[in-house]
């Protein structure tokens, strides 16, 4: 009575362990150095961001300095911080010879704006040319606020470093 088509013969089914989860497969190792080099990569150029925008923070907090002594002799180093800046972003030859309308031509612009041209810029002449007590309040506020606005906004070339 050995029949082997017998019910009695028949053994539970085998169930395969649990796959292992380590070591991955070696798709998961392309996986992770890719990941590894594109972290590094924008690291990189974060990194590389930053340093090149390092005179605008400094341009920005010059700018606070002087709206925060609201001193008019003060006032006066604001001609100076903008074009300090312009020359830090821009070649030397397209920007230190220019002066008047150019000048606000150029800082419009470049910062994507057009209050130098629309009566920040004179304003900005008088105070490089006049003194500071040639500027009503207003006009040294709405000057303070287009220059900040400039020294956020302004894109320059950018520079092979």
């Amino acid at each position: 009575m050995n029949d082997s088509g017998s019910l009695q013969n028949l053994n539970d089914i085998v169930v395969p362990g649990p796959v292992a989860w380590w070591p991955p497969a070696p798709g998961w190792y392309v996986m992770v150095a890719l990941a590894i080099l594109a972290l590094a990569w924008l690291g990189w150029n974060r990194w590389r961001s930053w340093n090149r925008n390092c005179y605008r923070r400094e341009a920005l907090q010059s700018l606070a300095k002087i709206r925060a002594t609201d001193s008019a002799e003060r006032a006066q180093d604001l001609p100076e911080l903008l074009k300090r800046a312009a020359l830090t972003a821009w070649p030397r030859s397209e920007v230190a010879a220019l002066t008047g309308e150019h000048w606000h031509r150029f800082l419009d612009r470049s910062g994507g704006m057009d209050r130098f041209s629309a009566g920040a810029g004179r304003a900005l002449d008088r105070l490089a040319y006049g003194g500071a007590d040639a500027l009503g309040r207003d006009e040294l506020l709405d000057l303070y606020g287009a220059a900040e606005q400039w020294l956020r906004r302004h894109r320059s070339p950018v520079r092979e470093a």
